[in-house]
């Protein structure tokens, strides 16, 4: 990794935004990892981000501390965002050691320097106020989705004409020419999780004409968390944002020794799209889900399926800079 620039501030209002980077209306739907939680960070530095609502899927978290966490992060960065708790369930639970990473999120002494309140769910459901969002933007949605697809199939399943607000979904999601991260009993390895917790739900949203970017494995893969990335926070130590983007990373350490498998800036990768687009390299896929049999929750290559517009390469350089520029400038 290249040194990061030390241009903007950690505390200033927006930074990371490349110059002619477009404004977008954006829900963002995550389910409360570390990575999930600095995608959000990251969302509420970018200038081109009208941020109108924030649902909390519980896959890999628990959702009240997923929930919790999202509206400390808010509160800490002076954002007034509305933030909804799902409540759908995946057919495929994630594994609890790794849903428990939300509470220690949560309980950062970054979050809490105001007391440790949990604040209550918003009434209705994620799934019933991601519709009235969608409904009540000023302009053409951006949907990012760093976790399941669980709410905007919901919507799409029964509010069909609100596929005409969505102007593109953005998924963090997939495997395509690459293992998948799905080791359970009667798995075959090719799933992904994100896909894997409710393959049902991805398959009714590949089924519908709303254009998808996608971010799988193949890609994000390519940019791990390393103890090097994580000193650069280190360095920055001072300031709300980027002692809250440090902690988040240093929660991912231990990942490899305990599952096999590395954490990566899958999340962060798939969020950094929103504000410079030529990080990563696309092309047009088609592609299917698989729902059933040892192998659901994989998304397959498929000459009759649907286009999908993929991320098939990443500069891992300019990744990384973009994320220390947005999060801890002066990390040097």
């Amino acid at each position: 990794m290249t040194d990061p620039p030390t241009t903007g501030t950690a505390t200033g209002t927006a930074t990371g935004t490349a110059p002619g980077a477009r404004r977008r209306h954006v829900v963002f739907d995550h389910d409360g990892a570390p990575d999930d939680l600095l995608a959000l960070l990251l969302l509420t530095r970018y200038e081109n981000v009208d941020l109108r609502g924030v649902a909390v899927t519980p896959a890999d978290c628990l959702p009240a501390p997923g929930l919790s966490a999202t509206r400390k992060i808010l509160a800490l960065v002076g954002r007034d965002v509305p933030t909804a708790l799902g409540v759908l369930p995946g057919r495929n639970p994630f594994p609890l050691a790794w849903r428990i990473d939300a509470l220690r999120a949560d309980a950062l002494p970054v979050l809490n320097q105001r007391g440790r309140t949990v604040p209550a769910a918003q009434a209705p459901p994620a799934h019933e106020q991601f519709a009235t969002w969608l409904a009540q933007a000023p302009g053409p949605v951006t949907v990012l989705a760093t976790g399941p697809l669980t709410n905007i199939a919901w919507c799409l399943k029964h509010h069909p004409r609100l596929a005409a607000r969505i102007e593109e979904i953005v998924f963090m999601g997939g495997a395509l020419d690459v293992a998948g991260n799905v080791h359970q009993p009667g798995h075959d390895g090719t799933g992904e999780w994100n896909v894997y917790w409710d393959p049902d739900a991805v398959k009714c949203v590949f089924d519908s004409d709303v254009p998808i970017t996608m971010f799988p494995l193949d890609v994000t893969n390519r940019v791990p968390v390393t103890a090097d990335f994580v000193e650069i926070f280190g360095r920055a130590y001072g300031e709300h944002v980027s002692d809250l983007a440090g902690s988040l990373l240093a929660l991912t350490f231990g990942t490899l020794e305990t599952t096999g498998l590395p954490y990566c800036c899958w999340d962060s990768l798939t969020t950094s799209y929103l504000a410079d687009q030529d990080i990563c390299t696309f092309e047009t896929v088609r592609c299917d889900v698989v729902t059933r049999s040892a192998s659901q929750g994989r998304i397959v290559r498929s000459a009759g399926g649907r286009a999908v517009r993929c991320a098939r390469s990443v500069d891992a350089d300019r990744f990384y800079r973009h994320f220390v520029t947005t999060l801890a400038p002066r990390g040097r």
